[in-house]
């Protein structure tokens, strides 16, 4: 009988720990979205501010792709990401070798600027202009 009873308080610990873990890693997951949303917050202040910045010129598809880029490796940088993570992203690393090779350096010197990030409309000027410059 003791037999019995031993492997019942096993299996009942055992059930516990495994509900105390799944409740524990709610918990994480929801401290790790509470994180995220205000980075989402702060993404939709941009776009918003970028409507007059949408009155410049159009610009080149390759130029809003780079614009892309040096948006995200600003987000980057204010989150603490590493760059290896930015430069393996969807949108560099699918990317021929020449084309590729470009939005690594665009990528970089976004992730590597100094001071504070730029708005969005004095960001979208000096991205398009270092495209045009850097066109073949």
């Amino acid at each position: 009988m003791s037999v019995f009873l031993r492997w019942g308080i096993f299996g009942i610990l055992g059930v516990a720990a495994l509900l105390y873990a799944y409740n524990a890693s709610k918990h994480v997951a929801e401290k790790h979205a509470g994180k995220a949303a205000p980075a989402v917050a702060t993404e939709a202040v941009p776009e918003s501010e970028s409507e007059p910045a949408d009155a410049l010129p159009e610009a080149a598809p390759r130029c809003e792709e780079e614009l892309v880029v040096a948006q995200h490796a600003l987000d980057a940088r204010g989150q603490g990401e590493p760059l290896d993570r930015l430069l393996r992203s969807q949108e560099i690393a699918f990317q021929d070798s020449p084309r590729r090779g470009r939005l690594e350096k665009v990528a970089t010197d976004w992730f590597n600027v100094d001071g504070d990030a730029p708005d969005a409309a004095s960001l979208r000027a000096a991205v398009i202009r270092d495209c045009e410059k850097a066109a073949p």
